[in-house]
């Protein structure tokens, strides 16, 4: 009798424990919709609009064929409207808004991002990184909307 005490008072502790919530839940972060432009429309800046000229692209891709990461030798056309940039990438158009600070950060229909930067002469250089691929690419602005 004694144990049978014993072993319920012990399955009653571990349900307990097992049922309680934490007081302080991980906080939640809104993810942003994949293919929805990235950044803020409202944290944006028409400064850099225009329409820029791809410079190069050079392959980052560690471990991969030229299959499976293709060799490209200029980066596609780049254009900027009131602080949205995008280009037609080889998984989809990459979009996003340029910060006041001249920051970008895109995103395309497939979850491959682009981080880049604006410098003061209108180049952008930055990075696009998919699930398999990784190129390093610039932009130089060639006309002024």
């Amino acid at each position: 009798m004694k144990q049978l005490l014993l072993l319920g008072v012990s399955l009653i502790a571990v349900s307990a424990c097992a049922m309680q919530q934490p007081s302080n839940p991980p906080p939640t972060t809104m993810a942003q919709p994949v293919g929805a432009p990235a950044g803020s429309p409202t944290n944006t800046t028409n400064a850099f609009d225009g329409a820029y000229d791809g410079n190069f692209i050079h392959n980052m891709s560690v471990g991969r064929t030229n299959v499976e990461c293709p060799d490209l030798r200029i980066a596609p056309a780049l254009t900027i409207r009131n602080g949205l940039a995008q280009f037609q990438g080889a998984n989809g158009t990459f979009q996003g808004y340029v910060t006041p600070q001249g920051a970008v950060t895109m995103q395309s229909a497939h979850g491959d991002t682009f981080q880049g930067q604006i410098d003061p002469y209108f180049v952008l250089t930055g990075r696009a990184t998919g699930p398999l691929c990784t190129y390093d690419t610039s932009w130089k602005r060639s006309k002024i909307y």
